[in-house]
């Protein structure tokens, strides 16, 4: 999702962006899932050395290769979400 969120977002962001744009996501996910995309070298780091420091994260190439498949997974779901939701329909109701 940060990935995607990334993307979304011109394929730069910064921390507090991804913050806004993802509800629910906590400050300590975030940093795992950051620091794990940034070790697979899908997401490269940027810090900007001013007063306070400002961090700024952005698509590796490996990482806009990689966000292909996901948006166009992404660009289905969108467009069978009514096929899905009567396959489904109660899919958010635990069982």
């Amino acid at each position: 999702m940060i990935l995607h969120t990334i993307h979304l977002l011109g394929g730069h962001a910064r921390p507090t962006q991804l913050m806004r744009s993802i509800p629910g996501l906590s400050k300590k996910m975030m940093t795992q899932t950051l620091k794990e995309l940034e070790q697979r070298q899908w997401v490269q780091r940027d810090i900007e050395q001013v007063m306070p420091p400002i961090v700024e994260y952005r698509l590796t190439e490996l990482g806009q290769i990689f966000i292909e498949p996901i948006e166009m997974l992404y660009q289905w779901g969108i467009t069978h979400k009514k096929e899905v939701d009567i396959a489904l329909p109660n899919s958010a109701e635990p069982e």
